[in-house]
């Protein structure tokens, strides 16, 4: 049995899923040329090029609303928020947006089951390192 960090594991079901169906994209701050905060995604930008693995602008709004645009245009985002105390910020994305996206059937309706597939990804800080705050407190 093969033993993998965690760190490994995470680049290595990010690779197969994005090599498994080409409508999987991976976005996020420092994901492609820096190969991603802790280091989870080298390799991907040279696997996968530019198109399918995207640096985005520090804003976890515009991460997660560029998922959320991309997922309804029939793409399969990895969304990566670097940190998860940073999800305090964008979850309205998370709680309200995503689930509004999708249009469920009810026993009275003819409607039709819609959905945005997308997954988050986030890494949670270690205890003994400062909370990260983009507010600078």
């Amino acid at each position: 049995m093969a033993e993998l960090t965690f760190r490994e594991a995470v680049a290595r079901g990010i690779a197969q899923e994005m090599t498994r169906d080409p409508d999987v994209v991976f976005l996020g701050e420092d994901v492609a040329g820096a190969g991603g905060v802790f280091k989870a995604t080298v390799g991907l930008l040279e696997q996968f090029g530019p198109l399918r693995v995207r640096d985005t602008p520090i804003s976890e709004q515009a991460i997660l609303g560029a998922a959320m645009g991309a997922a309804m245009t029939g793409l399969k985002p990895i969304a990566e928020i670097m940190f998860s105390d940073f999800l305090a910020v964008c979850f309205d994305y998370i709680a309200h947006e995503f689930p509004r996206s999708a249009t469920c059937p009810t026993a009275s309706s003819n409607a039709r089951w819609w959905c945005a597939p997308a997954t988050e990804r986030a890494r949670d800080s270690a205890p003994s390192i400062r909370r990260a705050s983009r507010t600078g407190a």
